[in-house]
């Protein structure tokens, strides 16, 4: 009983996430002081980047590009090797080693720690399906592969956008389910225009109430203990259907559903809250 009652008081701690909601932000947010650095190296000014960084930029397969959000411009890393894209995920935060990532981990957001680097913040993507999965394990009937490749990488543009979002509108970001379902709806919302409960359970390798072998989801809870996670997961499913039918009822023209407002509503309702949305 005493076990029970821990892992409930760890997922109840862990579902109380949420964000403050923000004062006196209107979007676009101007640029941060680095974004001008990436502008004058992608004209191909000489500016001091690293040697290391330049060279897995110029590598092949990688493309480089500003992108605009409301929240301001952030450079984009495309590798279409993931040996690149994981090296420069390493460089970038200044680590000793490469991590071990799960197959499904393919997009970050970096606060770059790497010296003479520092203060950046830089989107690095990889080619993958989305969360890993095959365009046969997606099941979206009259989906195509070359098809199903374009919308992942729009899924996850679109979804590190929204972290990024989070880190300079909302005050952080964390590796956490909230921060992934909201980021996983805007990228669904960009690459489909509409929101699936059923694709996003997939995306997170949920099923039943609990978490698949290699499921994304497991990396962002890492840190709970094993008996509250299914408790985590059941209160992840009630968010995702009911944000389905919040979604489903809101026409496309409304502003909530054009990006900053409906990333300010979901983060500052929470797990929980977002699971109310429609009772």
């Amino acid at each position: 009983m005493a076990d029970f009652m821990m892992d409930m008081l760890m997922a109840d701690k862990y579902l109380d996430h949420r964000y403050p909601m923000p004062e006196g932000k209107f979007f676009p947010l101007p640029d941060e002081a680095f974004a001008s650095k990436w502008a004058a190296w992608l004209e191909g000014r000489n500016i001091g980047f690293p040697g290391d960084v330049c060279a897995l930029l110029s590598e092949p397969g990688v493309r480089v590009w500003l992108e605009a959000t409301p929240a301001g411009g952030i450079p984009v890393v495309y590798a279409e090797d993931r040996r690149v894209f994981e090296k420069l995920t390493v460089i970038l935060s200044a680590k000793d080693e490469e991590r071990t990532l799960p197959a499904s981990v393919n997009a970050f957001t970096v606060p770059a720690k790497h010296p003479g680097f520092a203060g950046h913040r830089v989107i690095c993507l990889a080619k993958a399906g989305y969360s890993a999965l095959s365009c046969e394990d997606v099941g979206i009937e009259g989906l195509e592969d070359d098809e199903w490749m374009e919308k992942s990488a729009a899924i996850r543009l679109r979804h590190e956008c929204c972290h990024y979002f989070t880190l300079r509108v909302l005050g952080g970001m964390k590796n956490h389910a909230l921060d992934e379902v909201i980021a996983d709806c805007v990228g669904q919302l960009s690459a489909f225009g509409r929101y699936s409960a059923s694709l996003q359970r997939k995306f997170f390798g949920l099923k039943d109430g609990s978490v698949l072998q290699g499921g994304r989801l497991k990396f962002y809870m890492e840190k709970l203990p094993e008996g509250a996670i299914p408790l985590v997961c059941r209160k992840v499913e009630e968010a995702l259907d009911s944000l389905e039918k919040y979604l489903g009822k809101i026409d496309e023209a409304a502003s909530e559903a054009r990006g900053p407002e409906l990333i300010v509503k979901l983060a500052t309702l929470g797990l929980v809250g977002i699971a109310e949305l429609e009772r």
